[in-house]
């Protein structure tokens, strides 16, 4: 007789809102391939640490559970975790046996907990068992950045992940770069990294029916009275924003042409630098600061600029160029390893030490219909490829082997 093994209780943390960007789109892709999961695998059980994605993701038709985490609380966790090793733990766990999430999971009877984006909780997790997803290493692709190295970012990084993703009993990564960058450097069994591959905000998924119903005139709405390239990313140093003025002021004095640039995304210290640049450089008038877009606006950004231009220096793989191929736009994208992989020739790169490379491309989009065209079908060519890999299946794997291990005990 063949015993069944019970069906898991899945805990699935939200830990990112909205504004963040990026983070927070591939979390709720997370999210939306969670829900497919089989009943007889898993039962699912949706949290957040931040109050507002509730009403938010009942949008998107999940019903999620607040869980507050208190800057004390998590003091006090860091604590706890920092006195494990030491003497005075068993004294700790006469008075708090489980710490404060644990005992909030374990009254939810969960079994495993699958964190969708990067997490500052799952060190705490002393008994719990967890999936952990790693969207990118790049503290030590590009060391440099003030955002990976001032306040001790990048010591606490390496702490952090040399202590949270040996314990994972999976670690979730983005391509195959970022897989072979986590095993090497931080030693990992090759069997528990996964590739789970980036998919498009959902927000790019408009009909042309949809897209004419709700229409938007981007150039009225932001007083832009030429055309103009559209780049979504929060204002850190990495994501290069004076790259791109230095390309339209190229694109002005070699070639005579005259373009606007909206930038969507919130400030990250750096959008007031960026504005003197474009003050210094004489293109303030043509430049529009959008701040954080609503995702019904996205598609109109995308869709009536010249192209999608992303001249950052993280990757290895970022999710603007994918909405840009699904809303059939052209993408300008880093040549640097791994972002151009992910794009593969479904993009024209550009020199970031270079930023007549931007001109010449912008130049030949602009007078070519034919190479526009062309990279509008690559890039969804590009786009069914990348979408080959089934998270969903990824999923199912990893909870299976678990669920048989779990089965060892109570």
């Amino acid at each position: 007789m063949v015993t069944s093994m019970r069906s898991l209780t899945l805990a699935v943390f939200i830990e990112h809102e909205i504004s963040i960007g990026g983070n927070f789109q591939q979390a709720l892709n997370n999210v939306l391939v969670v829900k497919n999961i089989p009943i007889d695998i898993a039962h699912v059980i949706f949290i957040t640490t931040v109050e507002k994605n509730v009403e938010v993701f009942r949008s998107h038709g999940v019903e999620v559970v607040y869980l507050p985490v208190s800057r004390l609380a998590r003091i006090w966790l860091a604590i706890r975790g920092r006195l494990m090793l030491g003497p005075v733990w068993r004294f700790i766990q006469r008075i708090e046996k489980d710490n404060y999430l644990e005992r909030v999971l374990k009254g939810y009877k969960v079994d495993l907990v699958y964190f969708t984006s990067q997490s500052g909780l799952s060190i705490y997790l002393e008994q719990i068992n967890y999936i952990y997803t790693l969207f990118d290493l790049c503290h030590r692709d590009f060391p440099e950045f003030p955002e990976v190295r001032s306040r001790g970012i990048f010591e606490r990084r390496e702490i952090y992940f040399q202590k949270t993703l040996a314990r994972a009993i999976a670690v979730f990564v983005d391509s195959e770069l970022g897989r072979k960058n986590v095993i090497r450097r931080y030693a990992l069994d090759e069997s528990r990294v996964y590739v789970m591959p980036f998919s498009p905000a959902t927000h790019s998924n408009i009909g042309d029916d949809e897209y004419l119903a709700k229409y938007i005139d981007v150039r009225l709405k932001y007083d832009l009275d030429m055309d103009y390239v559209f780049y979504p990313a929060q204002f850190w140093p990495h994501k290069n924003h004076v790259y791109l003025l230095d390309g339209i002021k190229a694109l002005e004095i070699k070639h005579g042409i005259v373009i606007g640039v909206i930038f969507a995304g919130s400030d990250q210290d750096n959008m007031p630098y960026v504005k003197q640049m474009a003050k210094e450089k004489g293109l303030f008038d043509r430049i529009r600061f959008a701040g954080f877009v609503p995702g019904h606006e996205m598609p109109y950004l995308y869709r009536q600029s010249i192209a999608l231009v992303m001249p950052t220096y993280f990757g290895p793989t970022n999710l603007p160029p994918l909405e840009a191929f699904r809303l059939k736009v052209p993408v300008l994208y880093s040549d640097l390893p791994g972002l151009r992989e992910q794009v593969a020739d479904a993009s024209l790169l550009m020199d970031l030490q270079d930023p007549g490379s931007l001109a010449d491309h912008i130049v030949n989009l602009v007078n070519d219909d034919a190479l526009r065209q062309s990279l509008v079908e690559k890039g969804e060519a590009r786009l069914s490829e990348l979408s080959g890999d089934n998270p969903e299946e990824i999923l199912i794997t990893v909870l299976k082997r678990f669920q048989a291990c779990k089965y060892c005990w109570e």
